[in-house]
């Protein structure tokens, strides 16, 4: 199979799906993608052979249709539809096997709805399937004209073999001494709830101070809050992050929007119980309330506060309970999982 992928921002956990891919299946792909974002600066230490990767900037619209002509693709996927040359290659190859992936939750708002009836009349005959994140994802491919049979879920899946290695590595330490520290990962910016984070976890231990300490990777536009119990790691790689891992307890993401978060699956395959909110659309898959920990309502800083107070006060033993919850939640998705869905679309497409 000749995979042609059309997409938009690269991560690491998007390129270790297409190296299983490649690996476990006779597929050669080309990807096209924008140049990486120096806010999540990630490096692909491993690509595999069948894969080539191209940063769309260095093309001509021309150049791109000649390489894309010359590959012969017999299956393309494309990354959402914002990128107007994308949807005019896709119109140009007629490719009968095409899908096409987003993470769009639907809300039914009246540009959403005027969308989608824009996209079943103009871009729904392009593509025969939709390859989603979560089941409010799947609701909205429905609204564009997919039927369930052409709708698969399991689009993002972190790298769990790296985060599993984490886990194994420092379960037992967290077993003998639970680490009180909140972990922050993602880009310091304002809907992922950061500065909310800050006022919340200073004002806590200003009232009642305690050993808890917050830790931070990432960058972004916002300035970081100085406070001696607040670590500002910046950004670091996937595979740098294991020291990170074994010195922090709680992994909290308080985003105001967030339509899937990946992180949420790399933090709970490492056994973190998590504090996040009902905008980020992976508490769908890898959070139970109460149980591995609190999916709570976004920008309310009272909400917020409770649930770090509560987490403060547990027991090791119940952080640990969280802990083991959120490992089992993990295994939902998995690289092995994502391409078989992926490929289940592709015999669809096929007949």
């Amino acid at each position: 199979m000749h995979l042609l992928i059309l997409y938009e921002e690269l991560a690491w956990y998007f390129v270790n799906c297409l190296n299983f891919l490649a690996k476990n299946t006779n597929t050669t792909i080309i990807v096209f993608s924008k140049r990486i974002n120096q806010v999540a600066p990630f490096k692909f230490d491993y690509i595999h052979p069948n894969i080539t990767i191209y940063e769309r900037e260095n093309f001509s619209d021309e150049k791109l249709l000649n390489i894309c002509l010359n590959f012969h693709p017999d299956f393309i996927y494309l990354g959402g539809w914002s990128y107007k040359p994308y949807i005019k290659l896709v119109k140009t190859l007629k490719v009968k096997n095409s899908v096409i992936g987003f993470d769009n939750q639907y809300n039914g708002s009246i540009k959403q709805i005027i969308g989608s009836l824009y996209f079943r009349i103009i871009l729904k005959p392009l593509f025969k399937s939709a390859f989603v994140p979560g089941i409010q994802q799947e609701r909205f491919a429905k609204k564009l004209g997919f039927k369930q049979a052409f709708i698969a879920q399991g689009a993002y899946c972190c790298d769990t073999e790296l985060f599993s290695k984490y886990y194994d590595e420092t379960k037992e330490i967290k077993k003998t001494n639970f680490p009180k520290r909140f972990l922050f990962v993602g880009r310091y910016a304002s809907e992922k709830g950061i500065s909310l984070l800050w006022e919340c976890f200073t004002e806590i231990q200003t009232e009642s101070p305690n050993e808890w300490e917050l830790w931070c990777a990432g960058k972004g536009e916002i300035k970081p809050e100085l406070h001696p119990k607040i670590k500002h790691l910046g950004f670091l790689q996937p595979n740098e992050l294991g020291n990170v891992i074994k010195d922090t307890g709680v992994f909290v993401l308080p985003s105001s929007f967030e339509p899937w978060g990946v992180v949420l699956h790399e933090y709970a395959t490492a056994g973190f119980p998590i504090l996040s909110t009902h905008n980020v659309g992976a508490c769908t898959k890898f959070l139970k309330n109460g149980e591995n920990g609190f999916c709570i309502a976004s920008n309310i800083k009272i909400e917020l506060k409770s649930k770090m107070k509560e987490f403060m006060a547990m027991s090791d033993d119940n952080l640990i309970q969280m802990s083991l919850k959120s490992r089992s939640l993990s295994s939902e998705i998995t690289p092995k999982k994502w391409t078989e869905n992926l490929m289940k679309l592709y015999d669809h497409n096929a007949n």
